[in-house]
């Protein structure tokens, strides 16, 4: 069956093209056929038309980081008191717990505010999100998270297949995983053809136990009995993951804000993406990423919502709302929607499917809200 759809405009989020007025999109049984002005395709059809009104359609969103495991812990995580607290505040809440009425009502969440895919990292239940995920009907890549120093017999990632998304491997971070672990991982991530993604540059704890080892952190972990043979590498995050040989086009890095300028030339280069996740970094305490150093450097940028335990919701147009207001320089709507569309559907695998209003791709729409439209 053949449907068109109209709206008042369209950002299709195409590299080049402008905001179409008065657009249409002719779809196929969930699939674009064309893009164009609702006069040029509305001519010679008899379907049934879809008229949205007085709103910009865009892409659908994609959340490019997130925990979903940790959605029960909404409001229960003190903010603002750095990472460490923040860290010892979590480990004292019932962490794996896992409430199905709060997954639900996170998907809700999710799919009420226009994102149709998540990059989600599983620490402890990778299966089962992928499973709740796919009976969302959002689109996902679930990243079964390596921490610690065992390398698993078999394999990193859990057995599954699915209609909507794939399971694939996260390393937690530089100073929580053994060196050994974080490359077996990502030599299966690459082995796989599927992304990969970590935790890199986060906050000043990081840079201490990667210099020399003295940090407050590094000291807690070590009372858990964790990291007991650890040895500093003397490398600030970003030069010790490239040395790792963690950094390539199929790597996602996350956070990203304790670097410098050569850190940031040495991401461009490797072409690895990053994820911004500016609500929580704030939320946490840890500070800012140059944000403007990183998109001037153009680097595929990514947001990511973080978890409910660091933020305090899963709207990602809030996120973007965030990072436009807070922004020193010219940031474009197609800019920062790139952040939320095509950047991340490119990183995680779906720009055949997802990330662009053009023919062939998933006939799937958000709207730019208000709050956002505003801005510009």
């Amino acid at each position: 069956m053949t449907e068109l759809h109209r709206a008042a405009h369209a950002l299709t989020m195409v590299p080049g093209q402008p905001v179409i007025n008065d657009a249409a999109i002719l779809v196929r049984q969930g699939t674009i056929l064309k893009v164009g002005i609702y006069a040029d395709l509305s001519s010679d059809f008899s379907g049934n038309i879809t008229d949205h009104g007085d709103v910009t359609i865009a892409p659908g969103l994609i959340n490019a980081h997130s925990h979903l495991e940790l959605a029960h812990l909404r409001g229960k995580c003190i903010p603002g008191a750095g990472f460490v607290s923040w860290v010892e505040d979590l480990l004292q809440q019932p962490i794996f717990d896992l409430d199905e009425r709060e997954l639900d009502k996170a998907m809700d969440e999710l799919k009420r505010t226009g994102t149709v895919m998540v990059g989600d990292i599983a620490t402890r239940f990778a299966k089962h999100m992928a499973g709740v995920l796919e009976a969302s009907g959002l689109f996902f890549a679930v990243f079964a998270e390596a921490i610690g120093e065992t390398i698993p017999r078999k394999s990193f990632i859990p057995a599954g297949e699915y209609e909507h998304g794939v399971l694939s491997v996260a390393g937690h971070s530089l100073y929580t995983c053994h060196r050994d672990v974080l490359q077996a991982a990502k030599k299966e991530a690459v082995a796989r053809t599927l992304p990969f993604s970590m935790h890199l540059a986060e906050h000043d704890d990081e840079l201490a136990i990667l210099h020399d080892g003295k940090s407050l952190f590094l000291d807690m972990l070590r009372a858990r009995g964790r990291l007991l043979d650890y040895e500093p590498p003397g490398l600030r995050p970003v030069q010790y993951a490239a040395k790792l040989g963690l950094l390539d086009a199929t790597t996602l890095a996350v956070h990203c804000v304790k670097v410098t300028d050569e850190d940031i030339e040495t991401v461009r280069q490797s072409g690895a993406s990053v994820c911004l996740c500016p609500r929580s970094n704030e939320f946490i305490g840890v500070g800012r990423a140059p944000w403007e150093k990183w998109f001037k450097a153009g680097v595929n940028l990514c947001l990511g919502t973080d978890s409910l335990a660091s933020n305090h919701d899963l709207d990602l147009s809030n996120e973007a709302v965030y990072l436009k207001e807070n922004f020193k320089g010219d940031l474009s709507l197609d800019d920062l929607f790139a952040m939320m569309t095509r950047n991340p559907a490119r990183i995680l695998g779906v720009a055949d499917r997802l990330g662009t209003l053009e023919p062939g791709k998933k006939a799937i729409f958000s709207t730019v809200p208000q709050k956002i439209s505003e801005l510009f």
